[in-house]
């Protein structure tokens, strides 16, 4: 729950969350890991950014906590996701 928490605060923030970002997602603990990867899907959603989809990569294919990677996978999506014009 806290670790959600945290990431919501960062939504929309792009290089201002980055410091918190690192912090999350350099720690110890798998479930501050897995909020770290939805802070960066959150600080970076729709935004196309070569830095955020390349964390999320790495962290997709080379962390230890399957939960970890799978979220890693689905913040790819916020990442890349963008609204269609209409």
């Amino acid at each position: 729950g806290l670790a959600l928490g945290i990431a919501l605060t960062v939504y929309g923030r792009e290089e201002e969350a980055d410091t918190l970002i690192e912090q999350m997602t350099r720690d110890q603990d798998p479930i501050l890991r897995y909020g770290g990867m939805y802070a960066l899907a959150l600080a970076y959603s729709g935004t196309a950014n070569n830095k955020a989809i390349r964390q999320l990569l790495h962290f997709a294919v080379s962390d230890v906590s399957d939960d970890v990677r799978r979220t890693a996978v689905l913040a790819l999506g916020f990442v890349l996701y963008s609204e269609p014009e209409q």
